[in-house]
């Protein structure tokens, strides 16, 4: 019998996995629980971890394949390309400060994403996750009805263009040019509301920095629900805030949750492992089905 246990940490989204060393074998019957906590919950932390990147990527790789992305591949640990090294300090100002799904201007953005908490500022830095099933289930009946038809366009060269321009000078001190490197990226659609594959509910799917307007409506229009959407996405009530301890593993669903890494903690350090895992191309199912995950 597994001593393994899942404390929620907010009535939202999130749970505390206890009773676990990662840095093992994971028994058949400790993953089933695991798997079943991340449908349920979409954020699980993992406390008191002591993980090289090989573990750490071990554990990622349960969920699916780890992707390598070609313009982050100078930030990687050496030897590992699908681990990506966030690291700011004095020297290194935190750069983007703004909520998101990770890579969304991509045909078929991550699953999820594994942080690994290596060092950790002593005031600041929190993460914040917002449950976008919440946000868009506390939608008017009416609003979440039209938002069925529509799509938004999520294009790469906004995330990295000059409204971000601390992403830009990291790639830069990096020698990639987003712009030189990003020119021949197309935007992508995906629905405004997807369908979670495994647990079959419905979720607002709008990034910030990657959407530039919703396909076929003006732009007025376009920005109006924008900004309807993104504000109902941070209702406090829906918002679960996490205080990083050094060896904190945390993963999160990508395509039930929304993140903001809050830059308060300059000029003091964080050091973290980043891993992303392969996922599919947003698709909505016109009629929902709750598989009671």
């Amino acid at each position: 019998m597994t001593n393994l246990s899942i404390v929620p940490v907010s009535l939202a989204l999130g749970a505390e996995v206890r009773g676990i060393d990662l840095s093992r074998e994971i028994t058949e019957e400790s993953w089933s629980i695991i798997e079943d906590a991340f449908h349920r919950h979409s954020v699980l932390i993992f406390p008191g971890q002591n993980l090289t990147v090989e573990q750490q990527a071990t554990f990622a790789r349960r969920f699916g394949d780890l992707m390598v992305h070609d313009h982050l591949l100078p930030m990687t640990v050496p030897d590992h390309p699908e681990c990506m090294v966030l690291h700011n300090n004095a020297e290194k100002p935190p750069g983007l400060n703004s909520w998101h799904t990770d890579n969304s201007g991509w045909p078929e953005p991550p699953l999820g994403t594994v942080l690994y908490a290596i060092t950790t500022p002593e005031i600041g830095g929190d993460t914040l996750f917002s449950n976008m099933y919440l946000a868009y289930e506390s939608l008017s009946g009416s609003v979440r009805e039209m938002l069925l038809s529509l799509s938004a366009v999520h294009d790469v060269r906004k995330a990295f263009g000059r409204s971000f321009a601390n992403l830009q000078d990291s790639l830069r001190k990096k020698g990639i040019d987003p712009d030189v490197h990003f020119a021949s990226h197309e935007p992508v659609q995906h629905p405004l509301v997807r369908t979670h594959p495994i647990t079959g509910r419905r979720a607002l799917y709008v990034s910030p920095p990657y959407v530039t307007h919703i396909d076929g409506l003006s732009e007025i229009e376009s920005q109006a629900i924008l900004d309807l959407l993104y504000q109902n996405a941070r209702q406090d009530e829906i918002i679960y805030r996490h205080k990083w301890r050094n060896r904190d593993l945390v993963i999160w669903d990508n395509r039930s949750v929304q993140h903001l890494a809050v830059a308060d903690y300059f000029p003091q350090e964080r050091l973290m492992h980043r891993m992303n895992i392969r996922g599919d191309r947003p698709y909505l199912e016109q009629e929902q089905r709750d598989r009671s995950i």
